[in-house]
Parts: C-alpha cells; structure tokens; sequence
C-alpha cells in the first residue's frame, strides 16, 4: 500500500505538471480516449519498473537478511536478539510466493485504478474548461 500510494502520488503530480501539455493536446482536437491512453501507459511504465525492483530488492533483502543483521551488530558492538533473554537468536523468514504474487496483483489493480480515477478527473475537468472558454 506504501508502494501505490507513492506511484499514486507521483501520477498525480506528473498529471497536475502536465495540465499545459493536455490543454495543448486537447486545442490540437486530441480526444479524450487519447489522452487517457497516453496517460495510462505512462502510469503502466511506472508501475510495471516500481513492482520489478520493488520486488527485487525486496528479495534480495529477504534472502540475505541473517546476513545484513550480522554486519549491522558487528557494527554497532551489540546483539539484537540476545540468546540469553530470547527463545530464538534470528529472526526466521520464509517467502511464500503465492503471496508476492497476490501483494503484486493487488499492488497493480489498486495503482491502475486510482491513476484512472485521476486521469479521468483532470481530463473532465480540462474538457469543462475548454467548453466553458
């Protein structure tokens, strides 16, 4: 939900930049169908590079992750997870596939939905200016 709301958030903003550039399109007699279409493949580019190295570096992470907590206490001179006051001295992690694939999937939908939502909004609201002026 971090992820989509970030790529949400920036959607928006690259649109609210992008208002001239849509005014213009739409003086040179560029539909809206059009103007969604561009707007949603650039909403798809971001989305698609967003889940491909969120998912990645999430992995990475995940695969090393004894590894990064060692060097963290090697460098700070303390133990996280002391075997003397805890059951376990590691934290266990298991990556379940299935459920990258669900986040993913529900990552997708919720972007696309919400990036339609804000393409359709600005263009109502540019084709009422253009009709109005």
């Amino acid at each position: 939900f971090i992820f989509a709301s970030s790529i949400i958030s920036i959607l928006i903003a690259i649109m609210k930049k992008k208002i001239y550039d849509i005014n213009i399109l739409f003086a040179l007699g560029a539909k809206n169908k059009l103007i969604y279409c561009v707007f949603l493949w650039y909403s798809l580019i971001y989305i698609i590079f967003g889940i491909i190295f969120g998912t990645s570096i999430g992995l990475l992470i995940s695969s090393y992750f004894d590894k990064i907590i060692q060097n963290i206490e090697k460098f700070l001179n303390t133990k996280f997870l002391s075997s003397n006051i805890y059951f376990i001295d590691f934290i266990p992690i298991k990556v379940i596939y299935s459920d990258i694939f669900y986040i993913i999937l529900l990552v997708f939908s919720l972007v696309i939905i919400c990036s339609s939502y804000s393409i359709l909004k600005i263009i109502h609201k540019n084709s009422i200016k253009s009709i109005l002026s």
